[in-house]
């Protein structure tokens, strides 16, 4: 006895299969099932693309790349001109990445990290660290390899800001070296103590703590914060500031003078290097400057300032803000409204070598971009790229995935659209026009060119068809061939379909 529902299935099965396209034409190199699944082949190029399952399988080959991923697990890239590979596992959880022999990895950003460089010499440096509990090199030169186990015992070189930090039981006892001083904490911060290269120096914190080097530099504070004092010497030129905290706050440099009385209420600096006087009463609401840098600033009601290639201001912050930047060929203004919401950025050519482009996000509808080479590319939804505008991972592993419907015009003027990962499709060139309603079943195609015109519902239940040669009706996915050509004239390999 039959299984129930097998003859069901059986004919739901035929049915679809009748809805597919001949995959021997060689004229559909195009397989569109909606988004179920999407082909498109160019065997003159070389490139191939495959989209199944709406966002989250991809699958693209040009003679240079090759890509591929499943969202938002894993997605995987390789560029053979460029000797460049990538991958991601939930992005940004993990990240692999390989440039020219070079290696870097990292994990949870970066808490966890492999980096690997190829030295001219044959020589393999690496580094890594799983921060922040250990961290480790092997360099060419040993006197750069290090190793560290927080908080119990390391030595770390060349990170930090600091030449050397060499740690036992931390905050027990940390040392650092920078410049040929050392500086030994015990209990850090409390008590510290400076010496090496000319330094002396220690440090009973909050209370009092001295360093400094003659001729070169003075650090000084007692009741931090209350007091502080610092002096430089800058290529023979003395450097000074000194605060008592709230009540004044000065820096003394040649050409520039800064002074705040009950911070932040009265702020003045006179800066005749750059020409620059300027008052904040109190900073950062009211703000007023002369000179090179031009700035009338009365928060949160308006505000402009100027500069010789640079421009920025509001207007009822945060509702309307702009900046604009002079470069060498081209300027770049950038508009946004309340914040986020709307940001527009517009690159305008001052000469023939200049750049034209644009991008507009609003958030969280649309997202529009014209590049210098001529490509115009809309989507709507835009969740997160008004954030991160340029950031390839982003679009490689996530933005898919809200993307309901997406359009694209080349420097020539082709169009493509995307509606629901290809459930409706359109294609528009020159020669060209041609219309998909694809819910996995092809429910309406059109298609108009040169070589042909066609129209189909439910994939040749009914429909017609129309070339050069020849004109045929389908009724109930039979061809009725209508043309006036005598059957006997029509050329070889034009038969219906």
């Amino acid at each position: 006895m039959p299984l129930p529902g097998k003859r069901t299935l059986v004919n739901t099965i035929v049915l679809l299969l009748a809805f597919l396209p001949p995959l021997t034409a060689p004229a559909e190199e195009v397989l569109n099932l909606g988004p179920l699944l999407y082909i498109d082949r160019d065997e003159a190029s070389g490139t191939k693309s495959i989209d199944a399952l709406g966002p989250f399988i991809s699958y693209k080959k040009t003679p240079e790349t090759v890509e591929y991923g499943f969202r938002p697990v894993f997605y995987n890239y390789r560029d053979y001109a460029k000797d460049r590979s990538g991958f991601d596992f939930l992005y940004p959880l993990m990240t692999h990445r390989t440039f020219e022999g070079d290696t870097k990895f990292q994990l949870l950003e970066y808490l966890f990290s492999y980096n690997s460089d190829l030295r001219p010499s044959g020589f393999r440096e690496y580094s890594y660290m799983l921060f922040p509990f250990v961290f480790g090199r092997k360099d060419e030169d040993p006197k750069n390899s290090y190793f560290a186990l927080f908080p119990i015992y390391g030595k770390v070189r060349h990170k930090f800001g600091k030449d050397e930090i060499n740690f036992f039981l931390f905050p027990l006892f940390l040392q650092t070296r920078e410049g040929g001083s050392t500086n030994n904490n015990f209990l850090w911060p409390f008590i510290g103590a400076y010496s090496g290269g000319g330094v002396t120096g220690g440090r009973f914190w909050p209370l009092y703590g001295y360093r400094g080097k003659e001729g070169d530099f003075e650090d000084e504070f007692a009741l931090w914060p209350v007091y502080m004092h610092r002096e430089r010497d800058f290529y023979g030129e003395k450097l000074t500031s000194t605060a008592v905290l709230p009540f004044y706050y000065g820096t003394d440099a040649p050409g520039r003078k800064q002074r705040t009385y009950l911070w932040p209420f009265v702020n003045v600096i006179d800066d005749t290097n750059k020409d620059v006087r300027r008052w904040d009463i109190p900073w950062p609401l009211i703000t007023f400057s002369r000179g090179s840098v031009h700035t009338n600033r009365v928060f949160p009601f308006y505000s402009r300032r100027l500069e010789d290639d640079y421009e920025t201001g509001f207007v009822l912050w945060p509702t309307l803000g702009y900046k604009k930047y002079v470069f060498k060929d081209y300027m770049r203004t950038k508009r946004t409204f309340a914040l986020f919401i709307l940001k527009d950025t517009t690159d305008t050519p001052l000469n023939e070598r200049g750049r034209s482009a644009k991008s507009v996000h609003f958030w969280p509808l649309f997202s529009y971009r014209t590049t210098p080479d001529g490509v115009s590319t809309m989507h709507f939804l835009s969740l997160i790229e008004t954030f991160l505008p340029d950031n390839p991972p982003r679009e490689r592993n996530w933005s898919p995935f809200w993307q309901l419907a997406v359009w694209r015009m080349d420097a020539e003027g082709n169009q493509t659209s995307s509606i629901l990962w290809n459930t409706i499709r359109t294609e528009r060139t020159k020669d060209k026009v041609k219309f998909e309603l694809r819910p996995i079943i092809p429910v309406l195609s059109f298609e108009k060119s040169e070589e042909r015109s066609k129209f189909y519902l439910l994939g040749g239940l009914l429909g017609y068809k129309i070339t050069p040669e020849k004109k045929t009706l389908r009724i109930l996915f039979i061809p009725v061939n209508i043309s006036k050509t005598k059957p006997g004239e029509i050329p070889d390999g034009s038969g219906g379909g």
